[in-house]
């Protein structure tokens, strides 16, 4: 594989016609295009190589590629999207992903989206949230045991996903929202909390050069990730978290 990737799809200009979870926010979808541009900017800078698979105007929400995909280890596992509406998705990001990696499949009744699924020391975490079901996570489960990763089950209570409310910044350190997810799952882990007048506000993407970024929405969360010893750099994503985004769900780092 050539380099540190990023797979990326731009914005459709249907973006405001995403699905969201609760309520009915006005998208601003030129804008929200101008503030994934500039996301992309931020993983070139970091290193990565950011190839772009073409946006889908049949598909609201295929910005959020990250739901279409797990990779774990040499395996690429195709999801099935708990959303019915967004299983349209996966085809042009298989082919994509076929070019370095095994794939397999989730196959029905599983459903599992890639927000439900992050591998943090050494273990995969997934979470039972509306969008991923017991029949995807047994998938994963195998494909983890494949490639000899435990697969830890995380209840999720509040949260569109579990990455929604449980965000990596390095090996060890979890940012986690309260009360949002069965956070004993994280036996081991160290956690800090997202900022109660942030509650839903935090998103972190660890990039390859050791920078975290932040969502530039929740400065005081950040600030605990800063004072961890992390340096942040904040974006402006609020039209994509409009949508129920974060800056995990627009790429999948490889």
């Amino acid at each position: 594989m050539p380099g540190p990737i990023a797979l990326v799809r731009p914005v459709p200009d249907c973006f405001d016609r995403a699905l969201v979870r609760e309520g009915s926010p006005v998208i601003d979808t030129d804008v929200a295009r101008a503030q994934h541009l500039e996301y992309c900017r931020h993983l070139a800078g970091a290193g990565y190589q950011v190839q772009i698979v073409p946006a889908d105007e049949a598909h609201p929400d295929c910005v959020f590629i990250e739901d279409t995909a797990v990779v774990i280890g040499d395996t690429a596992l195709i999801t099935r999207p708990g959303a019915v509406g967004r299983r349209g998705e996966i085809e042009p990001v298989a082919e994509a992903l076929s070019r370095y990696f095994r794939t397999t499949r989730v196959v029905a009744p599983g459903t599992i989206d890639g927000g439900d699924v992050l591998i943090v020391g050494g273990m995969v975490y997934v979470g039972r949230s509306q969008r991923t079901n017991e029949a995807g996570i047994e998938q994963l489960r195998a494909v983890a045991a494949e490639e000899r990763l435990e697969t830890t089950v995380v209840a999720v209570h509040d949260a569109l996903h579990l990455k929604s409310a449980a965000l990596p910044i390095d090996e060890g350190t979890l940012v986690v929202t309260r009360d949002a997810v069965d956070e004993h799952a994280f036996n081991g882990l160290h956690i800090l909390y997202e900022a109660d007048e942030e509650r839903h506000r935090f998103s972190a993407l660890p990039l390859r050069d050791g920078r975290v970024m932040v969502t530039a929405s929740a400065p005081v969360t950040s600030s605990l990730v800063a004072r961890a010893g992390h340096e942040t750099v904040a974006i402006d994503v609020s039209q994509i978290q409009a949508a129920d985004g974060g800056l995990t769900c627009m790429s999948i780092l490889l």
